[in-house]
């Protein structure tokens, strides 16, 4: 099997000089490539994997697919060789969290205020601060939601008494997998420390391992220390029980209170107030005699399972919220890749809300909207494709066979661009209300060529034509069979309104485009370049029978989005 290595010191020496100079060191030492390798050699032999094998790679590599949270992760270095799944990150200086990969979704960044128990994953990964060494593998080890941890920390861990505290509460089985040193790192320390296996899963016959067969769950070890009272111990609590009104309170007092303290900070002090409150009032329950509550039928078992729902709950209302909020860039995404992002967001809905991990999420959702704005100029022009829609490159003399457009499929060609006339045969056309096979919107169109004509729209904004409240979109037409309609762009320059494209809808399915031939420049030389077939200005000119001076201009033209389209939410700019 091929394990990533990586020559990392150049990028490790400017790392540590930036946070250094910007007071954000807290002792960061990468994890060295030998410890790595002794992780990724005991993974192969605890964990039932499933490999992909890429066979087209000219030496084929196997993935792992597990998820990996990485505490304290640095700029990622050691998710992206230990797993090609899902990769979760908790870190708190900006300069590292920016040298992430986009893959990488950071739900955390004060380690300190951090709950882990709610973060299911399949790895646990920490080589902490050495100064605070035992807090974080305390931590770790009673609230860790996975089947392993693997811990870099000083040998003197066996002596530590919370440490072992901890591992006799989880009933943890705890390995040493190997000593190391860092006196060959990237970042040198003076440092011989234990690589740690911490096994909280039961192990079956077939070393499979999963989340809800710890021996101990994190959750209930939490509650049972928090709460003392005995009462019945069943259960029998359903989700309809958790998210009331809690959303619209917020949205009534939203809009005056954000307005003077921002939309992030805001919702942070809410939060903290309503956890606050929960979680007092739970703890009254304390107070109360056991066989009181048992005479009152309160169920230990439900409450407990209430706590928990309440807890998922809080944290999705507030999310939500700033998701919803998040309007600068996911109005420029395309319907797919707005619903591909927003899915991904949702599914870490259970981060704890603070104003420093609302904006590692929003660093996240820039780095990925920033792709999704590139691989959307793909997929709208490969959506336009058919064999009448396009020609080839001035160099490309390949002509493809009638068995080759048979399914109109854009893999089989190459170095191509759009005519400014199309007819698009994948996008649908007027709906038919009687009929089962697409939704029918309102506006007369089949609901999918809404989605496709607006998509349109979205990229045509990220290249410069911009759209406004002047700018009808698809659904603000009445339509109806081979009735031609404009859609407008405003020139920045100019201030004017100017088509952008017309467009007529048939009932066969069918949608005729007649593009403002700027626009078609300007989509044919990002797409030439997305795909690597157009590697400079010069080079998209002579292809594309365009003047240089032309190309020039528009040239790497798609949008791309910064930190700087964050302050409306309430960040420091």
């Amino acid at each position: 099997m091929t394990i990533i290595t990586i020559d990392n010191s150049k990028k490790t020496n400017q790392l540590v000089r930036a946070i250094k100079e910007n007071n954000q060191d807290l002792e960061w030492y990468p994890t060295t490539q030998e410890i790595v390798d002794l992780i990724a050699s005991d993974i192969n032999k605890k964990f039932s994997i499933k490999f992909e094998c890429y066979c087209d790679e000219p030496e084929p590599s196997y993935h792992r697919s597990m998820s990996i949270l990485d505490c304290g992760a640095g700029d990622g270095r050691v998710l992206e060789a230990l797993t090609f799944g899902k990769k979760f990150a908790i870190e708190q200086s900006t300069i590292l969290q920016q040298a992430m990969n986009k893959e990488i979704f950071v739900i955390g960044t004060d380690f300190k205020c951090q709950t882990l128990m709610d973060k299911p994953v399949d790895v646990i990964f920490c080589n902490p601060p050495y100064s605070e060494y035992d807090m974080w593998a305390e931590k770790i080890i009673r609230e860790g939601h996975a089947e392993f941890a693997y811990l870099v920390i000083p040998h003197r861990w066996e002596m530590n008494q919370p440490i072992q505290l901890a591992i006799a509460d989880r009933k943890a089985e705890v390995e040493s997998i190997g000593l190391v040193d860092f006196y060959g790192a990237d970042r040198k320390a003076r440092a011989v420390v234990d690589v740690l296996r911490v096994s909280f899963a039961r192990e079956t016959d077939s070393y499979s391992y999963r989340r809800n067969s710890c021996r101990v769950d994190p959750f209930d070890l939490w509650f049972n220390n928090q709460f003392k009272f005995e009462a019945n111990k069943s259960r029998n609590l359903h989700d309809y029980e958790v998210e009331s009104a809690a959303k619209e309170k917020i949205k009534d007092e939203i809009h005056e209170l954000a307005e003077r303290k921002g939309l992030v900070h805001f919702l942070e002090a809410r939060y903290n107030g309503e956890m606050k409150k929960l979680l007092d009032t739970y703890l009254q329950l304390n107070e109360i005699d056991g066989d009181l509550l048992s005479e009152l039928g309160v169920k230990f078992d439900a409450v407990k399972e209430g706590l928990g729902l309440k807890i998922q709950s809080k944290k999705k209302i507030y999310w939500q919220e700033l998701f919803d909020n998040l309007t600068e860039i996911t109005e420029k995404l395309t319907s797919k890749s707005r619903e591909r992002l927003l899915s991904k967001m949702q599914d870490n809905m259970s981060i704890d809300f603070t104003a420093t991990n609302a904006y590692a999420v929003c660093i996240w959702v820039l780095k990925n909207a920033n792709q999704y704005y590139d691989d959307q100029v793909i997929e709208v022009v490969e959506e336009l494709y058919a064999k009448d829609n396009i020609t080839n490159y001035v160099s490309n003399k390949k002509t493809l066979s009638d068995d080759a457009w048979r399914y109109n499929n854009p893999e089989y060609h190459d170095h191509y661009k759009l005519d400014y006339r199309i007819v698009a045969h994948r996008m649908g056309g007027i709906g038919n209300s009687d009929s089962w096979s697409y939704s029918h919107h309102q506006c007369g169109l089949q609901a999918r060529t809404v989605y496709a004509i607006n998509d349109l729209l979205a990229v045509a904004n990220n290249l410069g034509f911009m759209q406004d409240f002047d700018c009808p979109r698809a659904e603000n037409f009445s339509w109806s069979s081979g009735q031609m309609k404009t859609f407008l762009f405003k020139d920045v320059m100019t201030n004017k309104t100017e088509t952008l494209f017309t467009c007529r809808a048939y009932m066969n399915g069918n949608l005729h485009f007649k593009f403002n031939q700027k626009f078609m420049q300007k989509l044919n030389v990002e797409f030439g370049r997305l795909k690597g077939w157009l590697r400079t200005a010069e080079e998209a000119a002579t292809e594309l029978d365009i003047p240089l001076e032309d190309v020039k201009a528009i040239y790497n033209c798609n949008l791309q989005l910064t930190a700087q389209n964050l302050p409306q939410l309430g960040f420091a700019a």
